[in-house]
């Protein structure tokens, strides 16, 4: 058996700091990493109070939003204010609900290793609050019988339209959020799976020095190029030949025939890392840029 050299640890516990990112069995935003020397990640209470953040949030500024549609209508404003004063509030709000929402993404991404199950988790807390929002901003609309109030919206009398629309964004809204909420336990399954798997390989497995055969593009997702990659190296048992994703940046794509560390078991199980000692050179940016 030929062992490589481990990684360097570095610093960063963000695993796309460590891109690129291999996978044998994974493809899109389901490639999953962990940075060296971190433990697998799950739900923890900070994650748990930026989903609630962000729900508050986004069901405030939209609530905000329903009652200050409604002012701009012939059924005039319910609320004691202006509707200017509404609007106001309505975009000081949403910023903090873009600035939650957005702190819970990168949180969420860094720490469960996978962009799936970092856009599921911000996702689910951000229509379940619209949802909860347009609601109350649709019953606020409809007066004290709602009932009364939906039927007119439904039949289009004059000054309901912000009752119709409030509901509308609920329904929509409700209707995603239970898709986003049915694929969310699975997606962090999976992730917390993918993550236990890369940290026992790199404990127990079996580690070989190998070599990367960089093959088309197959996307960009956000503007990172995704590749299918080819990656040999040698065992007691024979050479072998592992197809694989590799996901990156535009400028840390490495040069064709780099050196890779293979991790392997006797369950066949595979993990691929670029082999940091090997001081790996990389492509041209603009090589690898999406055009315009």
């Amino acid at each position: 058996m030929t062992d490589a050299v481990a990684p360097h640890d570095v610093d960063s516990a963000d695993w796309w700091d460590h891109r690129p990112v291999f996978s044998a069995t994974d493809k899109g935003s389901r490639i999953t990493g962990l940075a060296p020397g971190r433990a697998p990640g799950g739900l923890t209470p900070r994650l748990l109070v930026s989903a609630l953040l962000t729900f508050t949030t986004w069901a405030a500024v939209t609530l905000l939003g329903s009652v200050s549609l409604g002012c701009t209508t012939s059924a005039g404003c319910v609320a004691g204010v202006g509707a200017g004063w509404l609007i106001g509030g309505a975009l000081v709000v949403g910023y903090l609900a873009l600035y939650v929402t957005v702190g819970l993404a990168e949180h969420a991404r860094g720490r469960l290793g996978q962009r799936r199950a970092a856009s599921l988790s911000y996702l689910a807390p951000l229509l379940a609050g619209i949802t909860v929002g347009a609601g109350a901003g649709a019953a606020v609309a409809a007066g004290s019988d709602p009932a009364e109030g939906m039927r007119q919206a439904l039949d289009g009398v004059p000054g309901t339209e912000a009752t119709l629309i409030s509901a509308v964004v609920a329904v929509l809204a409700a209707l995603w959020g239970l898709t986003v909420a049915a694929r969310l336990p699975s997606a962090l399954r999976h992730a917390r799976e993918r993550q236990q798997r890369i940290e026992r390989l790199r404990r127990d497995g079996r580690r070989y020095a190998g070599r990367l055969q960089l093959g088309g593009i197959r996307f960009w997702l956000h503007n990172d190029p995704e590749l299918d990659v080819v990656v040999t190296y040698d065992s007691p048992a024979g050479r072998h030949e592992v197809p694989a994703r590799m996901r990156s940046s535009p400028d840390r794509v490495p040069k064709n025939g780099s050196r890779v560390v293979v991790f392997t078991d006797p369950r066949n199980a595979v993990h691929i890392e670029l082999d940091r000692d090997a001081q790996p050179a990389f492509e041209p940016e603009q090589r690898y840029t999406p055009s315009e």
